[in-house]
Order: C-alpha cells, then structure tokens, then sequence
C-alpha cells in the first residue's frame, strides 16, 4: 500500500503543477524522483521479507 503513497507523491511532486511547493523546478523533480525511488526500494524490500518467512 505505500508503494502506492509514495509512487504517487513522486508523481504529483513532479507533474503536478499547482501543488504548493516554493522550490525550483530542478529540485522538484530531484524529490519526486528519490520519492519514486523510495517506493521501488519498499516494493522490493516487501517481497524479500515474505520469501524469508515462507521458508
């Protein structure tokens, strides 16, 4: 589920235009991109953790 949440912040931070954020673009798209990141990174730690406990 925050694969989701955080997939979708990374989105809006990059691609939203109206979301009140006062910083440059550069660093807009700096932070959506570490938050998609962040998202994978859960994603795949999720599906590790679930091989461990059903060996």
């Amino acid at each position: 589920m925050f694969f989701l949440v955080y997939l979708f912040m990374g989105l809006a931070v990059i691609f939203w235009e109206g979301l009140p954020l006062n910083i440059a673009k550069p660093y807009k798209i700096a932070l959506g991109i570490i938050l998609i990141v962040y998202a994978f990174l859960r994603f795949m730690r999720f599906f590790t953790a679930n091989k461990d406990t059903d060996a």
